[in-house]
């Protein structure tokens, strides 16, 4: 994620925290905002996502990784391309891990809440606002940045949704430039080819 990055403004609720989420991971500098349980749990805390009382384990950890990557994938997906199966089954695995049930509020309306604590159902939280933003529309919209070397997340405000870099500026200018190069190789390859 270059700092250009970081002048897209965040997607609005719920998914702004999925796109915090998928973002604990810096795939240009290679930093983890998740590397340890520590870690994780402040991540948790700070989004009120569990209670102070509960603990968070190593296979909490590994599941709240391969969550955000599954939805790292899925929203590399946005960018036009459908889906993997893989992504897919695990995605169905990790939500029936977190046991997202709708309840009633007060008021009478519904709303998905997980059945489990902890861990569990701060990832269930992340699963149901993904849910939400599917119903809404905005799912989406959500995409992570289509340059290999950064797939970082965020909201395309596109009015035609086709924005495909998380900044033009930075990863969508390299893009252009490497098709650019490749063409042009092509295209000396082809001439001195038929001399």
């Amino acid at each position: 994620m270059s700092d250009l990055a970081t002048k897209r403004p965040p997607a609005p609720p719920p998914l702004d925290f999925v796109e915090a989420f998928i973002n604990t991971a810096d795939l240009e500098t290679g930093s983890d905002e998740l590397a340890t349980t520590s870690a994780l749990r402040g991540w948790l805390l700070d989004r009120h996502l569990i209670k102070r009382a509960e603990a968070v384990s190593e296979r909490d950890r590994e599941q709240a990784i391969r969550l955000r990557e599954a939805l790292r994938r899925a929203t590399l997906a946005n960018n036009s391309t459908a889906v993997d199966s893989r992504t897919i089954r695990e995605l169905n695995q990790l939500a029936q891990d977190a046991r997202i049930v709708v309840v009633f509020g007060d008021d009478g309306a519904a709303r998905l809440d997980p059945s489990v604590s902890g861990v569990q159902g701060g990832l269930a939280r992340i699963l149901s606002a993904v849910f939400v933003a599917t119903l809404t529309g905005g799912w989406a919209r959500l995409k992570s940045c289509a340059n290999n070397d950064c797939h970082w997340a965020f909201y395309d405000a596109s009015k035609n949704r086709s924005g495909k870099w998380c900044e033009m500026a930075d990863c969508g200018n390299e893009a252009k430039g490497r098709t650019y190069r490749a063409r042009r190789r092509s295209e000396v390859g082809a001439t001195s080819g038929s001399t």
